[in-house]
């Protein structure tokens, strides 16, 4: 009897264990996974970024008024991995350093002297030389040349964070942020690309001669930062 007790014990264990085995086997589950990412852009500019003015001559300076510089240009691309609306904006890295100007909120003050064609312009600042502020200079974009995915396009001015855009050029503001994009020529209307090609424009001025200590060189040491935004 004891034998025949173990042996239904055994064979109940048996079976016990083949229905937990089943009971496992009932369900798998499926996981559904991935990763949403934004299309990425990377701006690149000739010479790596540098507008140099080389040498100047102390005694070409005028004493008693502002001396202008040479425009010069820049070749500026945007790449980005998938079409996406962008824009740019521009920031100072030489705060409060604007010769015969006072900057905004926006970080850029407004020429003390016409900058060619643009007249009194947005500006940031050459540096100090001590405590004094060695000049200025303007960032805008050609109003011809630039093009999206091949195609000509226009420049636009945006300076509500994007609400409203309008064609203009000047990468720089002093009562608010500017953002730059580009459209279709003719239009207010931005546009996603893959590529942009175009030219910056910065022209420079020095403070007046009187002001700045010419017995030793002067350094021009003017930083802005150009930064993708992404609309």
């Amino acid at each position: 009897m004891l034998k025949n007790m173990k042996i239904r014990s055994c064979a109940l264990a048996i079976i016990a264990c083949s229905a937990n085995s089943a009971m496992a086997a009932d369900s798998v589950d499926v996981h559904v996974i991935g990763t949403i990412t934004p299309a990425a852009c990377t701006p690149t500019l000739s010479g790596g970024g540098n507008v140099d003015y080389g040498t100047i001559q102390a005694n070409t300076l005028s004493k008693t008024d502002y001396t202008v510089l040479a425009e010069k240009t820049l070749d500026m691309s945007i790449t980005c991995d998938a079409p996406v609306k962008v824009a740019v904006k521009a920031i100072n890295g030489r705060p409060n350093s604007a010769a015969g100007s006072t900057e905004g909120a926006a970080g850029f003050g407004v020429s003390p002297v016409s900058l060619g064609s643009k007249g009194a312009a947005h500006v940031a600042g050459l540096g100090l030389d001590g405590t004094t502020k060695v000049g200025g200079y303007n960032i805008a974009f050609a109003t011809s040349g630039n093009t999206l995915d091949g195609a000509s396009a226009g420049t636009l001015i945006s300076d509500d964070n994007g609400t409203s855009w309008a064609q203009g050029t000047d990468a720089m503001n002093d009562s608010a942020v500017r953002y730059i994009s580009w459209g279709n020529e003719g239009s207010n209307d931005v546009k996603a690309f893959t590529t942009m090609n175009g030219k910056l424009l910065v022209q420079g001025y020095i403070n007046k001669a009187s002001e700045l200590d010419l017995s030793k060189p002067v350094a021009l040491d003017g930083l802005t930062t150009i930064e993708i935004v992404y609309l």
